[in-house]
């Protein structure tokens, strides 16, 4: 039976949004998850990658789309589009190991460098290529408009040294160190801007030109650069966006969790079945041992049935005390994985028609049901560093802060 490339999960909480995701997922080797706003985009891409990575042993690679706004400059929004691209052309993905891409519906349709424009404003070194250092810094002040600095600090920088090239690309998280002995690539090393140190090696790397100065018809929507195996999954009513209408004539496979039982007509349409963990509460005390035993009881008298269990807390010590507790607690028949990860609340998925190792259903407790926690961290997805410091807002997560807690405030 062919698969319907237009299809709808109806009644899907948000906390069910990621094991939907990671349900439907298994062939996939792009996964694009559409919110209508990037934080919620963000978190749906680390709860997903999270799932992937528990239960299907998955390394996925999370990458994030922007659109230039008050926040966001249009040079940070132009990278992080370029280190998309460049992970769609370069990164080797599979269904083990997944891109994620975390993006808002406009996003899907920002202006690309076409696949030939890309293909020609893009240079590609590998260790053992033969390289001559004034040659490399000419090509990459004139061809690709890259400042000549002392020190490599910001994207779109290079800097020599001795037999050394620092370069930062564009498309890039870190800025590269490339050692040469005599004219050959000897080494790349990945390095901190702050510190100026390396961090580990890699055998090749991609640097990309600027975006800017293409003409029209040099540009293309960003979702015509996705590759057929690609799986668009939207939150709430995206898909009917106008913005988006565009997409529908697409020949991408396209999934809509939607939390109503309202779908476009000629979708296939399945209802999930789903409970919020909450229900497995008894009374009203959120943070106590006795809690969490009975918590932890209910989910073994849920679980004979073969569902999965997880337990996720947040930091470390929250998953040694888990296991102190499941260690003591002693309950036949009852073995939860316990796992350091961050939701944004647990769940319980019935046996339904979805794929191992979600077919026989799932228990998800968080630190929101464990441990009374009200609000879930922020997602902390990996960010393109730079030598400046970091502002405040994104230096200090409130959502981390608990009463009682102790403050320290610099003047």
């Amino acid at each position: 039976m062919v698969k319907s490339l237009r299809r709808a999960f109806t009644g899907v909480p948000t906390y069910a949004w990621a094991a939907c995701a990671c349900a439907e997922s298994a062939e996939h080797k792009v996964i694009v998850l559409i919110a209508s706003n990037l934080g919620a985009a963000e978190t749906f891409a680390e709860e997903t990658a999270s799932l992937l990575a528990t239960l299907k042993g998955a390394k996925p690679e999370i990458k994030i789309l922007t659109e230039p706004d008050a926040a966001i400059p249009t040079f940070e929004a132009d990278c992080d589009l370029l280190g998309v691209l460049s992970a769609l052309r370069h990164g080797q993905h599979t269904a083990q190991n997944p891109l994620i891409i975390a993006c808002t519906p406009p996003t899907l349709l920002l202006a690309s460098p076409s696949h030939q424009k890309i293909k020609q404003r893009e240079w590609v070194i590998r260790k053992g290529d033969r390289l001559s250092i004034k040659e490399c810094a000419q090509k990459l002040a004139t061809e690709f408009g890259y400042d000549h600095e002392v020190l490599c600090e910001q994207p779109g920088e290079f800097a020599l040294r001795g037999g050394i090239i620092d370069v930062y690309p564009l498309n890039a998280t870190m800025p590269v160190r490339l050692d040469l002995f005599g004219e050959m690539v000897e080494s790349l090393r990945p390095f901190d801007p702050a510190t100026q140190r390396s961090e580990g090696e890699m055998e090749g790397l991609v640097i990309c030109a600027p975006k800017e100065d293409l003409s029209q018809e040099d540009l293309d929507p960003f979702y015509r650069h996705l590759p057929p195996e690609s799986l668009l999954i939207g939150v709430n009513e995206v898909f009917e966006q106008p913005i988006l209408q565009e997409l529908q004539g697409s020949n991408l496979d396209i999934l809509s969790l939607q939390d109503t039982d309202d779908t476009p007509f000629d979708w296939e349409v399945k209802p999930l079945l789903s409970q919020s963990a909450d229900t497995l509460r008894i009374g009203n005390d959120n943070d106590s041992l006795s809690h969490r035993l009975g918590l932890m009881q209910e989910a073994a008298r849920q679980c004979r049935d073969g569902k999965l269990c997880l337990l996720a807390g947040d930091t470390e010590g929250s998953v040694e005390r888990l296991r102190q507790e499941i260690k003591e607690l002693s309950l036949a028949h009852f073995s939860p994985q316990i796992i350091q990860a961050r939701f944004s609340g647990g769940f319980i998925l019935p046996a339904q028609n979805f794929s191992e190792p979600l077919a026989q259903g799932i228990i998800l407790l968080t630190e929101r049901e464990l441990f009374g926690r009200k609000n879930r961290p922020l997602a902390t997805l990996p960010r393109r560093r730079t030598a400046q410091q970091p502002a405040i807002g994104r230096a200090l997560d409130f959502g981390e802060i608990s009463e009682g807690d102790f403050l320290v405030h610099a003047t």
